[in-house]
């Protein structure tokens, strides 16, 4: 028959169990929310990317359209000063210098098409892009925010446990809970039945003499893994 503290170290280790479990769930649910930030994090880069390409394009046209207004002004008084000169010389320079201008023109006019296409490209690309952004973010972040949620209510419950679990240990004797406490700093599981006459967790064979002592209420550890040892239901 258990004794009664037999019976309170091993409700003690299962109760620490379902710490444990409260533990790995708010650990896994950091990851996941450490996840979706980062998911984030590379929407917003990747949007930013093409928000930041769409505004030089813009830049790029902006610029040729200026320089072609200087053309056109340039050609515009150069055809002022060609209808007032008469003297030939000078009407074959400007004339010569016109052509250069207006060829020069021409070229720019072929390259702003060009300027042009690509900035409606990425307009396009940029809207698209917006919209995912938008119902992606917001998908994410509420993702997020339900996580949150998650992990608060977890550390609320953990502390809740946490705090029954000082009473759970109040008559537990300290050498158990002495050994206990080393072992879980080494290993998930401190405390194993033995099954059928060997360790449920490395399988080491137990010695009739070892079970004789366990079924009397006492803890042992496994000459292999070093785990405490207890005998269900002796």
């Amino acid at each position: 028959m258990k004794s009664i503290e037999f019976q309170t170290f091993i409700d003690l280790v299962t109760f620490d169990q379902g710490l444990v479990k409260i533990e790995r769930d708010i650990k896994k649910s950091q990851e996941i929310q450490e996840s979706l930030l980062a998911d984030i994090q590379r929407l917003q880069e990747d949007f930013e990317d093409i928000k930041i390409a769409q505004l030089q394009a813009r830049k790029d046209v902006d610029a040729k359209e200026l320089y072609m207004k200087v053309l056109d002004e340039k050609e515009s008084e150069l055809k002022k000063k060609l209808a007032s000169i008469s003297n030939q010389k000078e009407f074959k320079s400007l004339e010569k210098e016109t052509l250069v201008i207006n060829a020069d023109r021409m070229r720019h006019e072929q390259e702003l098409l060009v300027l042009w296409n690509k900035l409606e490209g990425f307009n396009k690309t940029y809207e698209l892009k917006h919209t995912l952004y938008e119902e992606q973010a917001a998908k994410f972040h509420a993702e997020v925010e339900k996580i949150k949620n998650e992990i608060t209510a977890l550390h609320a419950q953990l502390v809740d446990l946490e705090a029954q679990r000082l009473e759970k240990q109040k008559n537990v004797p300290q050498e158990w809970l002495d050994m206990y406490v080393n072992m879980k700093g080494r290993v998930a599981n401190p405390v194993v039945p033995v099954v059928n006459d060997s360790c449920d967790a490395c399988f080491y064979s137990v010695t009739p003499r070892d079970l004789q002592i366990l079924r009397n209420n006492k803890l042992l550890q496994c000459r292999d893994c070093y785990r405490l040892l207890y005998v269900q239901g002796a």
